[in-house]
C-alpha cells in the first residue's frame, strides 16, 4: 500500500511510536482476525512478519518480508592479482586484511577495498558483512534476514471488500481514539500501556503503549535531560553541510517489562463505542528505561537524523537493518572504525525511511550509532554521510 493511499487514521497509526525494541500499533491482525481470515499466513510467514525496526527510521507492520534471492548471476568486475585475493578471502569467509595501495580520490576509486576521499573524510570501501556491538563480538550489527516488500491485500474490489475496507476503517478510528484518549487522561511525564478489544470478537486484543518521546530544542537542555534519565548522549558533529542547523532533540523512553493483557482487565477502563473497549494501567518510573536519543539537524524542509541507543550482549541482532530489493550494502571503513553503508536510492515502491544510511558501534561501551537522510526530499550524498560520521568519531 504506497504512502498516498493511506487513511488519515491508518496514517496517523503509521506515523506513530516505530521504536526499535517493540512492536507498532497493529491493525491488520485484529481485523483479519474479526473477519476469519487469521489463518491466511502459515506460522514461518508469520514469524517472519517484520516485528521491529531501528529508532531511526523505521517502517510499520503493514510489509512482509519476501524470500531472499540465492543463486543471483552477479556481474564480474575486473580487479587486479592482489586485489581479488584479498576480495576472495573475504566471500570465503576469511577476515578482514588490510592493505596498502594508492590513495585516490572521489571517482578515481571504484573498486571495493580503495581508499576514497570525501567531503573531507578519507574512507575505504568493503564488501558487506556484520558488525559487532559488543566486546564479546556475539551481538551484530546485521542486515534482516529477508528484504521488505509492499503488503498486497488479496481481496478484490466488490461487495465483500467494500465490507472488509469499512471494518478496517472502523478499527483504524477506535486505535486512534484510544490513542488521543491517553493524551488527555495521562498526566504530563506519565507513561501507560493499554488494550483495545471487541466485545464480539474472539482474543485478547492488541497491546499499545503510550510513551512520548521527550523533545528539546536546546542542545544544552538535551544534554541536561539525557543526564538526568541515563540516556546515552550524543555529541554534536564537528562537520554538517552548509545551511543545516539544530532543530529537535529527543530521547525516547521504554518499557522494560510489558504487563500481559489480563493484567490491564479490571482498571481504568473507557468505552469507546461500537463494543470497544479501553483498558490501561500507568507505568511506574522503575519500568521506564531510556535507551536511545537523537539530534535531528535541517536546512528548510530537508533534515538528517543522528542517532545513538545502548545495547546488551542478550540483544541478537542488535540491530536489524532493513533493506529491500533494491538496497545495496557495503561496508565503510573510517579512522580505523567499519560501518554498515546502505544505499536504497533505487526504491520507488516503498519507503524504508532512508534513502542513505550508515550505522556503526562502540563495542566498549555498547552503544550504536546512526546517520541517516530520508527517502524523500533530500539532497545529502554519501560522502556527505560519511564525513558527518566521521567528524563524530573520536
Amino acid at each position: 500500500m504506497g504512502k498516498r493511499e493511506l487513511t488519515p487514521e491508518e496514517q496517523f497509526l503509521k506515523e506513530g511510536d516505530r521504536s526499535a525494541h517493540w512492536n507498532t500499533v497493529d491493525v491488520h491482525e485484529p481485523v483479519m482476525k474479526a473477519l476469519g481470515l487469521e489463518g491466511a499466513l502459515t506460522a514461518e510467514e508469520d514469524e517472519n512478519l517484520l516485528q521491529t525496526l531501528p529508532p531511526s527510521g523505521e517502517a510499520p507492520k503493514v510489509m512482509r518480508r519476501m524470500e531472499t534471492r540465492t543463486g543471483r548471476r552477479q556481474k564480474r568486475m575486473p580487479v587486479k592479482g592482489w586485489a581479488a585475493a584479498v576480495l576472495a578471502l573475504v566471500l570465503l569467509g576469511g577476515g578482514y586484511t588490510q592493505f596498502s595501495g594508492k590513495l585516490q580520490q572521489g571517482a578515481e576509486a571504484q573498486s571495493s577495498g580503495e581508499v576514497r576521499q570525501g567531503a573531507g573524510a578519507q574512507y575505504k570501501v568493503l564488501p558487506y558483512q556484520p558488525l559487532p556491538a559488543t566486546a564479546s563480538g556475539g551481538t551484530l550489527i546485521e542486515k534482516a534476514k529477508e528484504p521488505l516488500k509492499p503488503y498486497i491485500p488479496n481481496a478484490e474490489p466488490g461487495a465483500e471488500y467494500e465490507a472488509n475496507q469499512k471494518l478496517s476503517i472502523l478499527y483504524n478510528q477506535k486505535y486512534s481514539k484510544g490513542a488521543e484518549l491517553m493524551k488527555e487522561l495521562l498526566l504530563p511525564g506519565e507513561y501507560a500501556t493499554y488494550v483495545i478489544t471487541r466485545e464480539d470478537e474472539e482474543g485478547e486484543g492488541s497491546m499499545n503503549m503510550y510513551r512520548p518521546p521527550l523533545t528539546f530544542k536546546d542542545y544544552t537542555a538535551y544534554k541536561t535531560s539525557v543526564e538526568e534519565h541515563n540516556a546515552p548522549v550524543l555529541e554534536q558533529p564537528a562537520y554538517l553541510p552548509e545551511g543545516y542547523a539544530l532543530h529537535e532533540a529527543i530521547i525516547k523512553p521504554f518499557f522494560l517489562k510489558v504487563p500481559d493483557v489480563q493484567e490491564l482487565k479490571g482498571g481504568n477502563e473507557r468505552d469507546l463505542g461500537d463494543n470497544f473497549q479501553l483498558a490501561w494501567r500507568v507505568e511506574k518510573a522503575e519500568n521506564i528505561d531510556y535507551p536511545y536519543s537523537s539530534l535531528v539537524y535541517k536546512k528548510g524542509d530537508v533534515q538528517v537524523r543522528i542517532g545513538v541507543s545502548l545495547v546488551d550482549d542478550n540483544q541478537n541482532p542488535a540491530d536489524p537493518l532493513s533493506w529491500s530489493e533494491y538496497t545495496k550494502m557495503e561496508n565503510i571503513e573510517i579512522k580505523g572504525r567499519q560501518a554498515i553503508f546502505s544505499d536504497d536510492s533505487g526504491n520507488k515502491e516503498l519507503d524504508l525511511g532512508f534513502k542513505y544510511e550508515l550505522v556503526w558501534s562502540d563495542p566498549g561501551a555498547k552503544v550504536i550509532y546512526s546517520v541517516i537522510a530520508g527517502q524523500e526530499n533530500t539532497e545529502l550524498t554519501k560522502d556527505e554521510l560519511i564525513a558527518i560520521a566521521a567528524s563524530m568519531m573520536k
